[in-house]
């Protein structure tokens, strides 16, 4: 970071900046700016970002609307300001921003991401997918960018789009437990969202519907003795969770043992059941019903 004015105070905000004291560091690289009449851009920008990773989006985009206004058209400030409108709950100002700010350099990969996914948002899902590819092209290893590909490809129907970017933003830490799970959500039972879930699972054992869903892809892969495990697993859990005990009365049909399953059935229409879990119930009966009249339990 270049700076205007030999500040002996930039070592100590730095500082506070690789420990993740935001407060602080926002506070420190404010004084500068300000002790440097305005002059040490690269100071302001420090203490704007540094307020929005602390939480404080206002004071964040004073800040750069403060830069904005003493230099306009610099792209970093602009796509910043995107950033603290999005905190701000101002979709609307952040796209302007991030439109703003890639008119001034157009391979912004950030700006290209947050602008699809904000696009996706309003229901513009062509010109969305189209700014999300643009950015992963320019940042293959954007993680948040090929999480918010992939689910706007799911949503759009596009399944091996969808898993092919999934499968990179998985890759990373980044994402979190509920992302994994919406990811799966999406996608349904396929053996291609097991290594999304095996993690959620490592980390919560007795995580339901995790359990349940990772166990549905293993059923749907080569592992169906594994994957009816974890149904078991599952539905052991929470014995009040329809959608697991549904998932596992299935699992046991399939596999022929149809007194467990219709114990497990019996269990859920024992519960207060709304209508989608009504019917859940009843269409996993019918099966048990089908393979009741197929002859007897061999289990």
């Amino acid at each position: 970071m270049t700076k205007v004015v030999d500040d002996p105070r930039n070592d100590r905000a730095e500082a506070y900046e690789r420990v993740g004291a935001w407060p602080e560091a926002a506070a420190l690289w404010a004084e500068i700016y300000f002790a440097s009449g305005t002059r040490d851009r690269d100071a302001g920008f420090a203490a704007a970002r540094a307020s929005l990773a602390a939480g404080r989006s206002s004071e964040a985009r004073a800040l750069l609307d403060d830069l904005d206004a003493r230099g306009p058209g610099e792209a970093r400030v602009l796509e910043l300001r995107g950033a603290a409108h999005e905190a701000l709950g101002a979709p609307d100002a952040a796209r302007v921003d991030y439109v703003a700010a890639l008119e001034i350099d157009a391979d912004r990969p950030r700006s290209l991401a947050r602008l699809g996914a904000l696009q996706i948002a309003a229901g513009e899902v062509d010109e969305g997918l189209e700014s999300l590819e643009k950015s992963i092209e320019l940042d293959p290893a954007n993680a948040r960018a090929q999480l918010d590909l992939g689910l706007a490809a799911a949503a759009a129907g596009d399944r091996e789009r969808a898993i092919r970017a999934l499968d990179v933003a998985f890759q990373s830490d980044e994402p979190t437990d509920e992302e994994r799970l919406e990811a799966a959500r999406r996608i349904g039972a396929d053996p291609d969202v097991a290594p999304w879930l095996a993690p959620v699972v490592r980390r919560d054992p007795q995580h339901t519907e995790a359990l349940w869903r990772l166990g549905a892809a293993l059923r749907a892969g080569i592992e169906p003795g594994r994957g009816l495990e974890f149904l078991r697993r599952a539905a052991e859990s929470d014995p009040g969770d329809v959608a697991a005990l549904v998932a596992y009365a299935g699992g046991l049909v399939a596999d022929g043992l149809v007194e467990d399953a219709r114990a497990i059935l019996e269990h859920a229409r024992s519960l207060e059941l709304t209508e989608e879990e009504t019917a859940l119930v009843d269409e996993v009966a019918g099966q048990l019903a089908d393979a009741e009249s197929a002859g007897p339990d061999d289990s």
